[in-house]
């Protein structure tokens, strides 16, 4: 039942890479390079997260389950797939920007509901190790969530004013910029021989950094 419910879980985190992919497609069209940085760092981070549960169900339950994979996250195709990148007026590049934090801010919310019933349920049934697993998820989900409403909320204070937004993506772009190469660049020294270490806390590569 545990693997099962975590499945569930990997499954959906692998619809949020889809998610991510779309936003950050969207944000590159419009050329806001620092929302799209933003989008490609949270789909490197994720993929991690998501190969580090896949490994955990494997290790835990001794078993594989497959996941249930979505071709399209309707996002993408739906905001700029009939547009021309070179003759969007500025009104329409706001709606994109609108309608890309929403479906940001509904999808983690949608996404943190699920994970706490699922969290219910393996506490439910004393599997406390999984249970510890996945409320580290939510909190990293809950973080997400919480800095792109006040994002939305931001924007909605400035009227989605695009000459302030346009000037804030090169600190957008440097920020993630860097947690993006500090989670591809981590590596730390250790002795392969040393049984104490196991290889999740050896490989430290697939830690996640922090928004």
């Amino acid at each position: 039942m545990s693997a099962n419910l975590l499945t569930q879980i990997s499954s959906n985190i692998n619809t949020a890479l889809i998610l991510h992919r779309e936003l950050a497609d969207c944000f590159w069209f419009v050329y806001l390079p620092g929302y799209a940085m933003f989008q490609e760092y949270q789909y490197i981070a994720e993929s991690i997260e998501q190969r580090k549960l896949k490994r955990y169900i494997g290790s835990t339950y001794g078993i594989y389950i497959p996941d249930t994979l979505s071709d399209s996250a309707e996002i993408a195709n739906h905001l700029i797939g009939n547009k021309n990148r070179n003759q969007l007026s500025s009104e329409e590049t706001q709606d994109i920007i609108k309608k890309c934090f929403a479906a940001h801010r509904d999808w983690e919310t949608n996404s943190i509901q699920k994970y706490q019933k699922i969290s219910l349920q393996l506490f439910d049934s004393v599997d406390i190790s999984s249970f510890n697993f996945i409320s580290s998820l939510i909190d990293d989900v809950k973080k997400e969530l919480t800095f792109v409403t006040d994002k939305i909320i931001e924007l909605n204070c400035i009227k989605f004013d695009m000459p302030q937004i346009v000037s804030e993506q090169d600190i957008w772009v440097e920020r993630y910029e860097y947690l993006i190469k500090d989670i591809l660049g981590k590596s730390e020294k250790y002795h392969h021989y040393n049984s104490n270490v196991d290889p999740d806390s050896r490989t430290t590569i697939f830690n996640k950094a922090s928004n």
